[in-house]
């Protein structure tokens, strides 16, 4: 092959290498999940950061948070335990949030869930759109 023609193609590479779509730039990620500025050590650390509480909240621990990306959406997996032997209200709504810590979408409504007692619940939702590259789980207690 001609050096001049290889070389051609060579730089025609480079420059269509160079050019690379819309794609949408996410985060640092933490254990798979977006964690902005927030400096996590831990999945505990982690949780703190994701997790807002409306009031109090006993008896109801969030002991995981899981994420990864689907088709350019964040999928989240949140695991809520009850510790108390009784069968526990509780509702959930997650805060959809953009690359600027801006929110990404309107207010979910609240989303009611039963417990039962001494048992484990995965929570597992999608982002709405590609914008919403971060979010916090926001929980709250309906049985007081």
């Amino acid at each position: 092959m001609n050096l001049r023609v290889f070389a051609t193609i060579l730089i025609a590479l480079i420059a269509v290498a160079g050019c690379g779509g819309g794609k949408v730039e996410r985060p640092a990620l933490a254990y798979g999940c977006p964690t902005g500025d927030k400096n996590i050590n831990s999945k505990e650390d982690l949780i703190k950061a994701k997790l807002e509480i409306a009031g109090s909240l006993p008896n109801i621990e969030v002991v995981d948070l899981r994420c990864s990306e689907r088709a350019g959406l964040l999928r989240i997996d949140v695991d809520l335990k009850n510790d108390s032997r009784e069968a526990r209200r509780i509702a959930y709504r997650f805060r959809w949030l953009d690359k600027e810590g801006m929110r990404a979408w309107d207010d979910e409504s609240w989303k009611p869930l039963l417990i039962y007692g001494n048992t484990l619940y995965t929570v597992t939702t999608m982002s709405p759109s590609q914008e919403a590259t971060d979010f916090r789980v926001v929980v709250m207690d309906q049985d007081q």
